[in-house]
């Protein structure tokens, strides 16, 4: 006597190498949209348009979070993938110039707990008073992270031939960065 199984057929497969980028990328954008959320407060003692700034982009990481759990087109992913990369451009330009719209800094304006760093005081947290360069936190890195874990995502959800064009344009974009660097008109 045999048995036969009955198969019931789905529409998806149990592993989808998209499905599993679609967690990652969710998981990433609501990281960073988090994070971005617990220094609000931080941010709103400095300026309150510096704490609207960042309510408003947890506002925007969460909702992409969301919409990354259904199906999105390609204009999502690169509105996703470039307004990341902004981000992370002004993460990493804070930090290493003096940006003018920022607001200066008091000596005790900054309550995180900050990464040691070469020629830090105290806990290691560099001290530029009234400066505009934004000193480097553990919440820093932890969106940093994140957010270039959900552009690698992203772009990795693009068909292939705007993942050509949209790699390629990165590389432009960073490669035009570097050399506005090198070349001191970007300091």
């Amino acid at each position: 006597m045999t048995t036969t199984m009955s198969h019931v057929p789905t529409d998806k497969p149990a592993f989808s190498v998209e499905r599993s980028y679609r967690s990652v990328a969710v998981a990433c954008a609501t990281v960073a949209g988090l994070v971005h959320v617990l220094v609000i407060p931080e941010h709103l003692r400095e300026s309150w348009l510096v704490g609207a700034f960042f309510a408003e982009v947890a506002a925007a990481q969460l909702v992409l979070a969301w919409m990354l759990r259904r199906t999105t087109g390609v204009a999502t992913l690169l509105v996703g993938i470039w307004a990341t990369l902004g981000l992370v451009a002004l993460y990493v330009a804070s930090r290493t110039m003096e940006l003018a719209f920022l607001p200066a800094h008091a000596e005790s304006a900054h309550q995180v707990n900050h990464l040691p760093v070469a020629w830090g005081v105290g806990n290691g947290t560099p001290i530029f008073p009234h400066s505009h360069i934004e000193p480097v936190g553990v919440p820093d890195l932890v969106c940093l992270l994140a957010e270039l874990g959900l552009v690698v995502v992203l772009v990795g959800l693009l068909p292939a031939k705007a993942r050509r064009h949209t790699t390629t344009a990165m590389l432009l974009g960073g490669a035009a960065a570097l050399a506005l660097r090198v070349s001191g008109l970007m300091t």
